[in-house]
């Protein structure tokens, strides 16, 4: 499967294949997909569309809590799923090319909430660097009600 994906990764110009998820989400290879993870929305997880393999399969690349960075089919992926969000990918042909093998490089690697989440793993594909604004924002507002309890205190 992996081979599959690789091989339609050098050729995403020219696969048409059924790409229902792309074609209905409006999604590009490599694009990020976002969805909330509590009905508040504060927190968000967030996967990478992979695109079709030679088989006819489409692919979504996601770090999971519990089994680290893998492939879901995007038909599994989708069920049950009704507020998705999609950020498209910007880059070139030759950039989509090197997010696809990012992806699919990572695969096996762990998850760790505060060093390696799921954004951490969507922006490392996306941009080569990974950065999750939801990790600094948390640390930013512990840092911020620390020193209010000091100020406070003082």
């Amino acid at each position: 499967m992996i081979k599959h994906l690789l091989k339609a990764s050098r050729s995403l110009s020219q696969r048409t294949g059924i790409a229902v998820y792309a074609r209905h989400y409006g999604l590009n290879h490599a694009g990020r997909l976002i969805e909330p993870i509590f009905q508040t929305g504060i927190s968000k997880h967030h996967s990478i569309y992979l695109g079709v393999d030679a088989l006819g399969t489409e692919w979504i690349a996601e770090n999971h809590k519990f089994n680290g960075v893998r492939l879901v089919k995007a038909l599994d992926f989708f069920r049950n799923k009704n507020d998705i969000t999609v950020e498209g990918f910007s880059g070139e042909y030759r950039e989509r090319v090197a997010a696809v093998k990012r992806a699919l490089s990572l695969l096996g690697k762990s998850y760790d909430l505060i060093s390696y989440n799921c954004e951490h793993y969507a922006s490392y594909v996306q941009t080569g660097k990974a950065e999750s604004r939801q990790v600094s924002t948390l640390f930013a507002l512990v840092l911020a009600a620390l020193f209010i309890g000091i100020a406070i205190k003082d």
